[in-house]
């Protein structure tokens, strides 16, 4: 088989990826609307700041 993962390891994959779900969802029911306009105003800037590029390329 070409990948050979341990079941031990699924396991804490799956713990892991349960436990971030529970985190967001934790940390998404606490938001204010002040907390959520902080949050899409800084990824409306990341989306700014990649769409303007490094001028590497220019």
């Amino acid at each position: 088989m070409f990948f050979s993962v341990h079941p031990p390891v699924l396991a804490s994959v799956s713990d892991f990826i349960r436990d971030v779900g529970n985190e967001l969802t934790t940390y998404s029911s606490q938001m204010t609307t002040t907390h959520w306009g902080i949050v899409a105003g800084c990824a409306v800037a990341f989306g700014f700041l990649c769409l303007k590029g490094s001028g590497v390329n220019r």
